[in-house]
């Protein structure tokens, strides 16, 4: 496992987070061995989505394995930031303190509320924990730009936005902004729903008189994401996005421990020859057929 520093906070994280979310097929021993499965494979940054109370059992008894100061532990605030008040706070207090039994948490993650500041029950709730060193950090989960109002606001410290092989220049600008002005970056959705659905981000086949008349017809498609020996889709596209230097950790999602040690492996990896110039060239020709079909 490799390890960043996330942002200027001093702690360096693993280079995957493991994202923990409510699962109804996964008792409290499912959870505590993919904890331990990640810890063994050198990852010691997790996000936390969900209270079952199996999920913080079983988190829990894991996290109590290790020295606090080792773990990176953010908790994910789901819903409208916009709507948040006390009792977001009362229930992040109840949870994440109390179910998962930790004395402080490294980073709170919210929704952007879309504007310059948090709601001001929630913001002032947020930031008595952080003096209180409760909270040691707070981030904001983007698909856009964020309030320069907000980022100013003294309270946050990270940002969470979508990035893998298909960003285009909105989400790349995003990230290395964010990174050039000290904020840490997480890494979501580093393999895109389409993809994963099978490939329709790479489009239909053109014809054969479209074949003729467009240079970019044959090399447009990212077929080579399941035809790429010793790979699956899914290992190229966290390669790919670990080559990224703005991003603090990448958040990766496994419901198995067998997936957990093929996705921390890919850490030490180094994709094939040839890769990054097919991904490169099928961002592109996917960004010149979107111009051109807004031209028809």
């Amino acid at each position: 496992m490799r390890y960043r520093p996330f942002g200027v906070s001093g702690m360096a994280v693993s280079a995957l987070t493991l994202r923990l979310a409510d699962s109804s097929r996964l008792r409290a021993n499912d959870w505590r061995a993919l904890v331990f499965t990640a810890l063994e494979n050198g990852i010691n940054s997790f996000q936390i989505e969900g209270d079952s109370p199996e999920l913080l059992r079983g988190a829990s008894e894991a996290f109590a394995s290790v020295e606090r100061h080792l773990l990176f532990l953010t908790w994910r605030v789901r819903g409208d930031a916009a709507t948040l008040g006390q009792q977001a706070v009362d229930s992040l207090l109840g949870s994440a303190f109390e179910g998962l039994g930790l004395s402080y948490l490294d980073l709170v993650l919210v929704n952007d509320p879309l504007g310059p500041a948090l709601p001001f029950a929630f913001d002032a709730g947020l930031r008595s924990l952080h003096h209180s060193r409760a909270v040691r950090g707070v981030g904001v989960a983007s698909r856009g730009d964020i309030d320069p109002g907000l980022l100013k606001s003294g309270l946050i410290s990270a940002v969470s936005s979508p990035f893998n092989l298909s960003s285009g220049w909105a989400d790349r600008h995003r990230i290395r902004h964010a990174s050039q002005h000290d904020f840490a970056v997480i890494g979501e959705d580093f393999w895109p729903q389409a993809l994963r659905e099978g490939g329709e981000m790479a489009g239909p086949k053109p014809s054969l008189w479209r074949r003729r008349s467009d240079p970019l017809a044959d090399i447009g498609g990212y077929e080579f994401l399941h035809a790429t020996q010793g790979w699956s889709g899914e290992d190229i596209c966290l390669g790919y996005a670990l080559t990224e230097p703005s991003l603090s950790t990448i958040r990766i999602t496994a419901d198995t421990r067998a997936d957990v040690e093929r996705l921390a492996a890919v850490v030490e990896r180094d994709l094939p020859n040839g890769v990054c110039a097919q991904i490169e060239m099928a961002r592109f020709s996917a960004q010149e057929r979107e111009k051109a079909e807004g031209r028809t």
